[in-house]
Parts: C-alpha cells; structure tokens; sequence
C-alpha cells in the first residue's frame, strides 16, 4: 500500500492528529539535465506525480481525511477541477466516508470517469469552475458537511506544506515555481519553507486562458490574501505561461522520462520569463501525471 495511504489509515485507527512535525512521505526531487543546461543554473523538479492518485492533491486529501475524523464528520463537499475530486474521492471511499463532489460542465470526460470509480455523489454545474464553487458554497451553507474547498479548507494548506518542507530540507532552493489556480499549494509548499526557515521566490505559474491546461484555467485565486501576502513577502512574481510554452516543457519532460499533465508543466514553462543567475536553484513543483489522461496528452502531443 502507499506510503501516504498508510500513514492516513494508520493515524485513523489511533492517533487522528495530523503529524505536521515529522513529515511521513517523500516524493522524488532530481535534477533536471535539459533545463540546467538552458538555463545555466541548477533546476530541479519536485515530483508530486508519485503520489497515490498521482498528483499532489493526496497531500490536501490525506489532511482533510484526519480533520474530518478529528471533528466529527464523515461527509464533505469539495469543487474541482478534476484531480482534487479523484484524490479526496479515492481517500473519502478507502475510510467510509461521503464526498460529494462539484465540478464543472467543461470537465474533461477522462476526470469524470476517474472520478466515478470512487462512488462520489458528482453535482455537474453548468459552466466553469467558477459556476461549480458557487454551487458548493450554497450546498455547504444547508448541509453539515465538511468544507473541503479551496479558500476555506486550512487542511489543504497544511498538506501542501509537506511539499516546501521536503523541499527546504533536501535543496534549499532560491525559487520555488508552482502551477497556480486557487493558490492553495502555493500558498501551502511557502509555509512549508517558512517552517524550515529558508527563504526562497515563489512563482506563480499561471494560464488563465488556457485551452490545455484544465486545471489552472481562470487563474482563481480562491485563497486570497494569503496568496499575494505570500508572493509579495517572498520577493516572488506571477508569471504567465503560454500554451505553446506549456507543450514545449512537456516534450521536454517527456524526453527526460516525465510523463506530465499540461498543468504541471507550467512551472517549467514559467522558466522562460525569470531572469535566472547562476547563483540560483531554481525548484518546479511537477504537480500530476499525464498518464490518467492519455487521449488528452495523445492530442496535444500531435
């Protein structure tokens, strides 16, 4: 079983604090050859696609599953743009517990299938991610159900954190680039480095007009002010990636043996537009798989 789905069932069974000091998983952190070259400083990648359901949703999912449990609840409501409802689906459905999941009409079909495995309660929403999160808010208001949105959900933060500690403690990087939408592993990966006392940039890596990236269109922004409080007091930047430059990066990746969704390669993409030194060590948060969606890939790629 995986790391991260051992260490939820374990806590569920005694212990239902979540074990913010000693970090109980690791995903793989290398360098990446092509991009050091091209860039004349050392950059690395933080791969988030080993996790369970193959990106670094698990973190969030695996915090709210130990919150819930810690408060009482065993139902939840969560909007998505795909993979945070196949991650808190598949941790909702390992534990008994009920996810009812909102998402939008312009959701790939390939998430909504992944998503159906986990026996969710799925409300489609007319409209885009936006449309969806009003929908959930109002459900949340009448419901008692956990809240497990972006913007309202600290859990999803604190399991984000476990990406910048890893990070902090094996690199010590003076950048840090996430794939940004809601802002919440953003936000999260800086706490992280806070916690570990290194200081490094965060970039947001953004595309808000996308056509391939799904899950980082429209650029959300659901956990303001921290996120601008976070980039700002980072010395950070917002940077805007294009898809062109999205599928530019995955081919490379894809040529070092990093099969990625579109997403995940904006923080490679957002490379183009830094100013990098030799000085620096730059970290990209690869975020998920592009092996959940090999139609979707297939099409880009050609």
């Amino acid at each position: 079983m995986h790391s991260l789905v051992t260490v939820l069932m374990n806590n569920l069974k005694g212990n239902f604090s979540f074990p913010y000091g000693k970090p109980a998983w690791n995903t793989p952190l290398i360098k990446l050859k092509q991009e050091s070259l091209q860039y004349n400083c050392p950059v690395y990648a933080k791969l988030e696609l080993f996790n369970f359901t193959g990106t670094h949703k698990d973190r969030e999912s695996a915090a709210v599953i130990l919150d819930m449990k810690r408060k009482g609840y065993n139902k939840l409501a969560c909007c998505s743009s795909g993979n945070a409802a196949i991650s808190i689906s598949a941790y909702a459905y390992i534990v008994g517990f009920q996810a009812h999941i909102f998402i939008g009409s312009d959701t790939p079909e390939e998430k909504i299938k992944l998503i159906e495995l986990f026996k969710p309660k799925i409300h489609i929403i007319k409209g885009a991610f936006i449309d969806s999160f009003k929908a959930s808010t109002k459900f949340i208001a009448k419901k008692r159900v956990y809240n497990a949105n972006a913007g309202s959900c600290q859990a999803k933060l604190i399991g984000n954190s476990y990406i910048g500690r890893e990070i902090a403690k094996e690199l010590k990087p003076t950048i840090v680039i996430c794939p940004t939408n809601n802002g919440t592993l953003l936000v999260g990966v800086g706490m992280g480095l806070k916690k570990e006392n290194v200081k490094a940039k965060l970039v947001a890596a953004i595309a808000p007009e996308t056509k391939i990236a799904h899950s980082i269109k429209g650029f959300s922004r659901l956990e303001e002010p921290k996120l601008t409080q976070m980039i700002k007091e980072s010395n950070g930047a917002i940077v805007k990636v294009s898809d062109e430059e999205i599928k530019q990066a995955m081919i490379s990746l894809i040529k070092q043996g990093i099969i990625v969704e579109p997403a995940a390669a904006a923080s490679i993409a957002a490379l183009n537009h830094l100013n990098l030194k030799k000085k620096d060590k730059v970290c990209c948060v690869i975020t998920g798989t592009g092996l959940k969606y090999p139609s979707a890939i297939q099409k880009i790629l050609n």
